[in-house]
C-alpha cells in the first residue's frame, strides 16, 4: 500500500477543499475547458528536469503518455514523484520507526523545494490537510499515522 501526497500550482495562489473536490471529480476529464481548472497546467519534461537538477541521483521512467516518473534510487526507500500534466504526485510505502521519518524529510524536501520554486501547494489525502509547504508537524502526524495503519496492513 502506497502513501500518497499530491502537488498542484494553484492558479489563484491558494488551494482550498473544493478545488481539491473539483479535482477529484474532474481530474482524469478531458473535456473540461482550461479555465474550470483550479490548477496549473505543467510541462512534464520541464518539471522533470527541475527535480533531476535538484536532485541528480533521481532516474526516469516514461508514465503514461507523457508523464514522467522519477524514481529515487533507494529500493528500500522505493519513493517515487510522478510528473504529470497538473502536478506532481510523490508516493513510498508504508512503513514504520526510523525509515519512516528518513523517507519523509526526504519527501518533505523535495516539497519544500516545489513551493519555493514554484509554488506548488501539497494535499495529503490520508490525513486531508492541504498545506502551502512543508508543515513539519505533518511529518511527526504521517509517522504517528504510519505506525498506527502498519500492524493493521500487515496482519490483513
Amino acid at each position: 500500500m502506497l502513501y500518497e501526497i499530491h502537488l498542484y500550482v494553484p492558479k489563484t495562489g491558494q488551494l482550498t477543499p473544493s478545488m481539491i473536490e473539483w479535482l477529484y471529480q474532474h481530474g482524469r476529464s478531458t473535456d473540461q475547458p482550461e479555465q474550470f481548472w483550479p490548477v496549473r497546467k505543467l510541462n512534464q519534461r520541464a518539471m522533470a528536469r527541475v527535480l533531476v537538477n535538484l536532485d541528480p541521483t533521481l532516474y526516469a521512467q516514461p508514465g503514461d503518455g507523457d508523464d514522467i516518473e522519477l524514481i529515487y534510487p533507494n529500493q528500500q526507500i522505493d519513493l517515487r514523484l510522478y510528473v504529470h500534466q497538473r502536478g506532481v504526485i510523490l508516493s513510498f510505502p508504508y512503513m514504520g520507526s526510523l525509515l519512516a521519518r528518513i523517507v519523509l524529510g526526504i519527501s518533505y524536501t523535495y516539497i519544500r523545494f516545489l513551493y519555493e520554486a514554484a509554488g506548488f501547494w501539497s494535499y495529503d489525502p490520508q490525513l486531508n490537510v492541504l498545506s502551502y509547504a512543508d508543515d513539519y508537524q505533518s511529518i511527526d502526524e504521517t509517522a504517528a499515522l504510519m505506525d498506527t495503519v502498519l500492524p493493521k496492513l500487515l496482519n490483513s
